[in-house]
């Protein structure tokens, strides 16, 4: 209990709190308040939310805030506010954070700032305004000038404004010649490193003179009351000025004409409630300094189709007036309804609505500018009649009923007062508004603007203009902007290195800046349960990477995790990371917070699965054993004991931490307790006579602890006569507790008195008569000396005074009245608790005072009481007692003199008021004996009683002896059948058992003088509705007569009858009958009119009937019809009703339908449509037009149109293919949503293999793969409604020989080669002839004609002059022509060794005795001088003489078509050996090749660079020292193989390679190079051939397998043909690949062999990826021409530049020319798929 009660109030106020960053820190303060107030902690104007980082401590009347781990962000001030059921009260205090504040005060203190904010002002237009602001920041900011969100270099000209900067800070923005639209709000946006800021200001431009004429005039209609919208595209830049005019006259933005520029650019006016002075021409003007256009459009204003008789009238009113708004409508039976603008209007205080006849009338009270606006009246029918009132007063210009703008837009509001220098005021939801940053408030003279910048949703409200008492409103609504919800995380990976926990870690998707996230969302899944559920198991709002340690799941199992970003706006998908992780629960029993008394022992313990050695933590502070923490560990029981814990512990986080293991709990300190001893029953209940000592005592644990004690719930305060302990007396019973703070001992103590009677006193004792002045005493005894007795006059209680005297000897009780007097006499009682004793004393004789004597006063509570006594001296002093005790001046009691007259006054008596008052002088005394009565009861008359029910009337006297007696009406009541009087203890009753209406009158029950008066009222009982219990609902009658039926409860109740309010009476269609109990209205002849409510009315009860007419559906006339319907057609489904005013609901397939853009509800007086503009499928349906009463059924059945087959005049339906291509035959249909089949010869196509059927929006197509001569024939697509035949022929293609140039090829040979003419046919089966000068060449001995898969081959063995000639290879459709020249032989001597100084002969015969003969030696003519050349006829001579040693090398005669060689090795000198010189004749081209590997192949003549057109063709050609020399093309590295744009040729020494048709691919490095082994690639099972050439041809060649001779056996086969040696492996296996070497007597050459393992198959997948010059360049992709749609089999994707298009599952239907294409520029390849081969792309 606060001793000081009331109000809270702060006995210290918090003072500011000065903190490093990252710590703790504490606010507190001291209240107090009874009852104890309840406390709470405010920033920024909200309550802290008590969790987290906040926390309160409350000890004893201190209050403290913590705050954990304070920031920078946490400085500011902090509210406290306390408050109870009396009052409230508050202080503030500051938080400051250092330690990192230096950087933040740094950041804050260089930051920009604006010092002097941009003026907002007006401009005439053409003047120039100027915006200057003073900005502080360092370094200095860079600041960027806005319009309305937009920056200036998008919406004006450059000449149109200048920035600028001047030494100061100052910085300019100047508009020169400003026009209408440069008006608006200017920002400007001040940045550096350190932060930003942002200040606004308005500029006004006022409209100048404007000029148009009319252009071509356009035509616009609309009905009376509608609304017209004009609508203007303007572009130009600068921005255009918009003017808009009618009649010549300007419009301005108001009530009625709306002036805005919309969201898509359009310059829109929009005319309100069209009248039909609004017919007119309005033009649209726009003009900038390039020049100006117009636009013009006629309106015109159309009368509804039903007529007021008398239209409403325009008004212009003064606030605060009355305004009457009065038509006339056609018939009196017409309703109306009234608007204002879009609003019903109701009736009430602000509007009265009468009608009279045709007349309608709408009286507005007390007007106001908000009131002021368009009014319509509006009838049944849809006609209107539209006034426009005007309030005139200090508001010119009003704001619109409501503004709508976009988040992040700025919302502008201007009104126009009658008089500058107004005080004026804006107000948002009532609170009026200051000016900030982003409030901007500005005053031009009369003008007034209201400018909210880049507005957030919070800033929408009612926004209020006051002035004086005149106000105008407008609703602001901002719309929330787009969002996206954030991109999701990427780079997840978990990290699972610490036992029982998993890392988790993620990077911020690339797009945060745009969208980002505000936190991020943490689910997990348990693995093996068979459960898919996610569960949420942590979020954090910035950390990208969180630990899950095992303690956190609720069981040991396996684990998945998966993330997500989410804001505001939503959430991302989720991202998984890689791997489940296992995590075992180890906490068993987890930590618990404790709550422990000051100096006692907190004890902390954890239950885990395993034995750990852990960490105990003590606020993030490591724990060591010593004498006040003790740590024990018992194998999985972990305990930590704090021995006696203190205050600043409290609060305290206790921490324990072992192995992926954590967990906390808190430690909170609790004031030591007061405990009382525990007593016996008999001590705490006690039994005490009167006058003994009462003794309560308790024992506590605290000697010093303050208690308190109690006696029936007050406390006890230390008193004269009342101490803790006391003598006993009555009063003294009751319950008594002693409480301390924690703890309370209770007491019952019974006071009880010793019984107390009095010695008998002789009847002559008990009458004492006397003469006035001589002693009066009264005695008696008690049989108890210690009893008490006390004394009373009159029955008011004497106390010890002057005057008398009390005393108590013994068992005697007197009292003594020295001098008896008159006033003395009366009756005297002495009394204890068991028994009294009455005296009766008389005093008699003469009495002469100074007082007048006065007699006793009786009054009633509350009433004054006057006390008058006169003295005979006017001067005399008197003093004032009240039952001895002397009174004092006191609210509500007077003390007066007057003369001789001496007063007391008391206001208003109350019961303790009561007793004996004296007044007296200093020499004599006057009692007045003053008896209160309390107020007499007075009862409320009773409510009315029904008859026949019971009625009992009680009231409660003193005693239970006491007598009453009842009266009714002033006459004695004796108990009779009816009545019974009864009395049970101190209650009386009368109970009249069946009232009756003579039992009304007043009763009153007197017990001696107090009387209690009853009023009591007697009536008939309540005439009740029994049927029908509820309302009655008669949705329909019959035409000939109603009956509305009620039975009463009586049959003499009296009911009225009453329709829509008005009272009925008997007429000739309305008869009211009475039957017994019933009572029915008879309606004979219903119509319309009788419609309405009904009411059956007793004044106890009512019943109410709603009858209501039936709305029938006059036409159609059958309930249900069936309409069939095309699609894209209008439907329109119709009902006449019987009522025009009658509510009509339409249900679609039993849904209520509501009304959009393709579904129209349309009410046109008794006629009811429903209207669907263009049909769909999806619009069949069941239509409903239901009246309540009736309905009408529509089955709407909408077909599609006839599905056509378009273009198939224009189509080229026989087509023809060649063998092995692509059948492709497409169809385009009329829509997209229709299957077609395909058949052949009237035989239906399933989708396979070979047939693809294919569909791409509105296409059909079908695909014959690799058609053959049996796919020719008649191919139908049939639509169901329509199809197109295609007809097909299929041709072999023509026989091409691949490589053909067309022109002749020249061969020379030498007599005695062979003649090998080999081509490539475009097919297998293709036939060829061979001839030779024209002959068809037969195989024979020395002709061969081969043929295999593609290859045509003549060999002709043996060539003799005689056949030369021109050999031609025909394939009907191709020729390929090669002309031969066979020449004559060449012989030729090769020699060997020789020695130093001999000489030596090379010998060479030739076949012509004229050949041009050259002599070479490693490629140089010869030319030294021991070379000696000569000729003899056919035969050539080289002597050489004498031989160095520098002569060894290799010699060649050279003849051009043929060479021989020679190789010379010139030893030291040596006997004379002869030289043997063997001749060997070359029989062929061929052999001249197979050269030993000594003879190394060299390019004679290399290739050169070479540049051709696309489209061409380009041979290269080089030349080798070996006519039959093996060599390689290679481009880029890679090696070229023949195909039918590539051809490789080899004549004689020349080697060719021609490309044809050239594109920019083939640009590149071609080179050749020559081979002899080579290195073959194959795969598992095949077989691989390597061969070599040597010579001489009884050379010794060895084959080594990875250095290892290869053994002869069924796989490995060598052989030999001549010079020509081959290696055979048969059926590879991967364990063969390897090294291939082949030794012939120490010339090696080698080649890798390298077997690959057989393919699994694998699904194919086709990419094509191309790269485009612009990130924001889109792309198409399309194949055969049709544009491709991503799904699962087309992947589209972009990756900056890069746009990529993958097709999945790859099969031969996918074949085919794909292109991708750009605004600008387009490529495309085309797709071969080979059968179990693979793709590829042909660019």
């Amino acid at each position: 209990m606060d001793v000081f009660g009331g109000a809270p109030r702060f006995f210290a106020y918090p003072r500011p709190v000065v903190v490093q960053s990252g710590t703790d820190a504490v606010l507190k303060c001291q209240i107090g308040g009874d009852p104890r107030p309840a406390v709470i902690w405010e920033r920024n104007n909200e309550k802290i939310d008590l969790q987290g980082r906040y926390r309160v401590f409350e000890d004893g009347n201190v209050y403290n805030l913590i705050i954990s781990a304070v920031t920078m962000e946490d400085s500011g001030q902090y509210i406290c506010k306390a408050k109870n059921s009396i009052g409230e009260t508050y202080a503030a205090a500051t938080l400051k954070v250092e330690g990192e504040a230096q950087e933040m005060e740094l950041r804050e203190e260089n930051k920009p700032r604006f010092l002097i904010k941009p003026l907002s002002t007006r401009a005439g237009r053409g003047e120039d305004a100027v915006f200057s602001c003073k900005l502080w920041g360092n370094p200095r900011p860079e600041v960027v000038w806005e319009k309305d969100g937009r920056k200036l270099n998008e919406i004006f000209e450059s000449t149109h404004f200048s920035v600028g900067y001047q030494d100061g800070g100052w910085f300019q923005l100047k508009i020169f010649k400003t026009r209408a639209p440069d008006g608006g709000v200017y920002t400007c946006k001040a940045r550096n490193e350190f932060g930003e800021s942002l200040a606004g200001a308005v500029l006004l431009v006022d409209a100048g003179p404007g000029h148009e004429e009319e252009g071509n005039l356009k035509m616009f209609a609309v009905t009376e009351g509608k609304h017209a919208k004009f609508r203007c595209f303007v572009t130009g830049k600068p921005k255009p000025e918009i003017i808009w005019r009618k009649d010549g006259r300007l419009i301005l933005s108001g009530r009625r004409y709306l002036l805005y520029e919309d969201r898509e650019g359009y310059f829109t006016l929009k005319v309100l409630y069209c009248k039909q002075k609004d017919n007119g021409v309005y033009v649209c003007a726009a003009s900038n300094t390039a020049g100006q256009t117009l636009s013009a459009v006629h309106l015109s204003v159309k009368e509804p189709p039903v007529r007021f008789k008398q239209p409403l009238i325009d008004l212009e009113v003064w606030e605060r007036d009355l305004a009457v708004l009065e038509c006339e409508v056609p018939e009196d039976s017409v309703s109306i309804t009234w608007y204002l603008e879009d609003r019903r209007l109701q009736p009430g205080a602000k509007y009265g609505m009468e009608e009279w006849g045709t007349k309608r009338r709408l009286t507005i009270r007390d007007i106001g500018v908000d009131d002021d606006g368009i009014y319509l009246c509006e009838m049944p029918d849809g006609g209107r009649s539209i006034a426009e009132v005007a309030v005139k007063g200090t508001i010119l210009r009003k704001l619109p009923r409501k503004v709508d703008v976009l988040e992040g837009e700025n919302a502008a509001f201007c009104v126009e007062v009658e008089k500058e220098e107004m005080d004026i005021h804006w107000y948002k939801d009532g609170t009026e508004l200051r000016e900030t940053h982003q409030t901007i408030l500005k005053s031009f003279g009369r003008t007034h603007i209201l400018v909210f910048v880049n507005t957030m949703p919070q800033d929408a409200g009612l926004v209020t203009f006051l002035v004086g008492r005149s106000k105008t409103s407008s609703q602001l609504r901002v719309k929330a902007a787009r969002h996206c919800p954030p991109s999701c995380p990427v780079g997840v990976q978990i990290n699972t290195e610490h036992a029982n926990a998993a890392l988790l870690s993620w990077v911020p998707a690339q797009d945060t800046r745009k969208n980002p996230p505000s936190g991020y969302v943490l689910e997990r899944q348990e693995v093996g349960t068979g459960s898919q559920e996610w569960l949420q198991c942590l979020t954090t709002d910035s950390a990208t990477s969180v630990e899950i340690l095992g303690d956190s799941v609720p069981c040991e199992a396996d684990y998945r995790f998966r993330i997500c970003s989410v804001n505001k706006y939503g959430k991302s998908n989720n991202v998984e990371f890689p791997r489940a992780v296992h995590l075992v629960t180890r906490i068993q029993a987890p930590l618990q917070d404790a709550l422990v008394p000051e100096g006692q022992d907190a004890i902390f313990s954890i239950e885990l699965s395993a034995s750990v050695i852990g960490t105990w933590f003590l606020n993030g502070t490591q724990l060591q054993e010593d004498e006040r923490f003790s740590m024990r560990r018992s194998r999985t029981h972990q305990s930590l004991r704090i021995r006696g814990v203190r205050d600043t512990d409290n609060g305290a986080e206790i921490t324990f931490i072992a192995y992926g293991i954590r967990d906390s709990a808190a430690l909170y300190i609790q004031a030591p307790l007061v405990k009382f001893s525990p007593m016996s029953e008999m001590d705490r209940n006690k039994f005490v006579e009167i006058g003994n000592p009462i003794v309560l005592y308790c024992e506590l644990s605290d000697p010093a602890a303050p208690v308190h004690w109690y006696k029936n719930g007050v406390e006890l305060q230390t008193m004269e006569g009342l101490h803790i302990q006391s003598e006993a007396d009555f009063f003294h019973s009751g319950l008594y507790c002693c409480k301390t703070k924690g703890d309370t001992i209770t007491f019952s103590v019974d006071v009880k008195a010793i019984p107390v009677t009095y010695s008998t006193i002789f009847d002559v004792e008990r009458t004492k008569s006397l003469e006035a002045g001589k002693a009066l005493e009264l005695e008696c005894e008690v049989a108890d000396s210690t009893g008490p007795v006390y004394w009373y006059k009159d029955g008011v209680r004497l106390l010890p005074q002057n005057g008398w005297d009390i005393q108590s000897t013994g068992t005697l009780r007197r009292l003594i009245i020295p001098s008896a007097e008159l006033l003395h006499s009366g009756l005297y009682s002495c009394e204890t608790s068991d028994d009294n004793f009455h005296f009766t004393v008389d005093i008699k004789g003469d009495f002469y005072s100074n007082f007048l004597i006065l007699e006793n006063k009786s009054v009633e509570a509350g009433e004054p009481i006057i006390l008058r006594c006169e003295v005979s001296d006017p001067n005399a002093q008197v003093t004032w007692y009240k039952n001895g005790i002397k009174l004092h001046e006191a609210a509500g009691q007077d003390t007066l003199a007057e003369g001789s007259i001496r007063t007391l006054a008391v206001q208003s008596a109350m019961q303790s008021h009561a007793g004996i008052y004296s007044c007296k002088t200093k020499d004599d005394a006057v009692q007045f004996h003053v008896d209160v009565k309390a107020p007499p009861v007075r009862f409320s008359a009773l409510p009315e009683v029904a008859r026949n029910t019971f009625l009992v009337l009680s009231c409660e006297v003193s005693r239970t002896d006491g007598v009453v007696q009842w009266y009714k009406d002033g006459a004695d009541m004796q108990p009779s059948n009816n009545v019974a009087m009864q009395a049970e203890g101190t209650r009386r009753n009368l109970t009249i058992h069946s009232a009756q209406l003579s039992d009304t009158g007043t009763y009153t029950c007197r017990a001696g003088d107090h009387v209690l008066i009853f009023k009591v009222t007697i009536r008939e009982p309540p005439v009740m509705i029994i049927y029908p219990k509820e309302d009655v609902h008669l949705d329909r009658h019959v035409p000939d007569e109603i009956i509305l039926s009620c039975e009463l409860s009586r049959a003499n109740g009296v009911v009225s009858w009453y329709k829509d309010g008005q009272k009925l009476q008997d007429s000739e269609n309305i008869k009211l009958k009475i039957e017994g109990p019933y009572r029915r209205l008879k309606i004979l002849s219903s119509g319309i009119d009788d419609s309405g409510e009904y009411v059956c009315d007793t004044a106890d009860d009512s019943i109410f009937y709603h009858l209501k007419a039936p709305v029938r559906i006059v036409s159609p006339s059958q309930s249900q019809m069936e309409l069939c319907q095309q699609t894209s057609e209008r439907m329109v489904l119709s009902c006449e009703i019987s009522r025009p005013n009658a509510l009509v609901r339409w249900y679609r397939d039993g849904l209520e339908v509501e009304e959009s853009d393709n579904l129209i509800l349309e009410v046109d007086g008794v006629y009811r449509r429903l209207i669907i503009p263009e049909t769909t499928v999806k619009d069949s349906a069941e239509y409903v037009c239901d009246t309540a009463d009736d309905s009408m059924t529509f089955f709407v059945n909408i077909a599609e149109l006839p599905v056509k087959i378009l273009g198939k005049t224009e189509a080229k339906t026989e087509k023809q293919f060649l063998v092995s291509d692509d059948i492709i035959l497409v169809c385009e249909l009329s829509r997209s949503n229709v299957s077609v089949s395909w058949y052949k010869d009237n035989q239906l196509i399933d989708d396979t293999e070979r047939y693809c059927i294919e569909e791409q929006g509105v296409f059909r197509s079908l695909v014959v793969l690799n058609a053959g001569l049996q796919d020719a024939g008649e191919y139908t697509c049939d639509a169901v409604d329509d199809k197109m035949v295609f007809y097909i022929t299929v041709k072999e293609p023509p026989v091409q020989i691949i490589g053909n140039s067309g022109h002749q090829e020249q061969h020379i040979l030498v007599a005695g080669d062979d003649l090998v003419l080999e081509c490539e046919v475009s097919r297998p089966n293709a036939t060829v002839q061979w001839l030779w000068n024209g002959e068809i060449l037969k195989p024979d001995p020395r002709v061969k004609i081969d043929s295999y898969d593609v290859v045509r081959k003549l060999v002709l063995s043996g060539l003799q002059p005689s056949d030369s000639g021109k050999y031609i290879c025909d394939a009907i459709d191709d020729r390929l022509i090669t002309i031969v020249e066979v020449q004559g032989e060449i012989k030729c001597l090769i020699s060997a060794v020789s020695y130093e100084n001999e000489s030596v002969t090379l010998c060479a015969v030739v076949s012509g005795e004229r050949a041009n003969v050259r002599w070479l030696k490693d490629g140089q003519l010869l030319n030294e001088d021991n070379i000696h050349i000569s000729s003899e006829g056919n035969t050539h001579k080289l002597t050489i003489n004498p031989l160095q040693l520098s002569d060894s090398g290799e010699y060649v005669c050279d003849v051009n078509t043929d060479e021989m060689y020679f190789s010379i090795l010139v030893k030291g000198k040596k006997l004379a050996l002869p030289i043997k010189i063997t001749v060997t004749k070359l029989t062929s081209l061929k052999l001249c090749l197979l050269i030993s590997s000594e003879m190394k192949v060299k390019f004679i003549k290399p290739l050169e660079n070479i540049a051709c057109l696309k489209g061409g063709s380009l041979t290269l050609r080089c030349e080798i020292n070996k006519p039959k020399g093996d060599v390689q093309w290679l481009k880029d590295g890679q090696e070229i193989s023949q195909s039918r744009r590539h051809t490789i040729r080899a004549q004689g020494r020349e080697r060719t390679f021609t490309v044809y048709q050239i594109v920019e691919e083939d640009a590149g490095e071609y080179y050749i190079q020559i081979s002899f082994l080579r290195n073959i690639t194959i795969r598992e099972g095949e077989d691989a051939v390597f061969k070599c050439v040597v010579s001489p041809e009884n050379a010794r060649l060895v084959w080594r397998l990875n250095g290892k001779q290869v053994a002869l056996n069924e796989r490995t086969v060598i052989s030999s043909n001549g010079l020509c040696h081959m290696l055979c492996i048969h059926n590879c296996m991967v364990s063969d690949s390897g090294r291939v070497t082949a030794d012939a007597e120490g010339s090696v050459s080698e080649a890798e062999l390298q077997v690959q393992g057989k393919f699994l198959p694998l699904e194919i997948v086709g990419v094509l990826e191309v790269e485009v010059s612009l990130d924001s360049e889109e792309v198409q992709w399309m194949r055969q021409g049709v544009l491709i749609h991503p799904d699962t089999k087309y992947i589209l994707k972009h990756k900056g530049r890069k746009h990529i298009l993958t097709i999945h599952k790859v099969g031969m239907c996918d074949r085919g020319t794909y292109s991708c294409e750009t605004l600008h520029d387009r490529t495309q390849a085309q797709l071969t798929v080979e059968r179990n081969a693979g793709l590829c792309w042909n660019k």
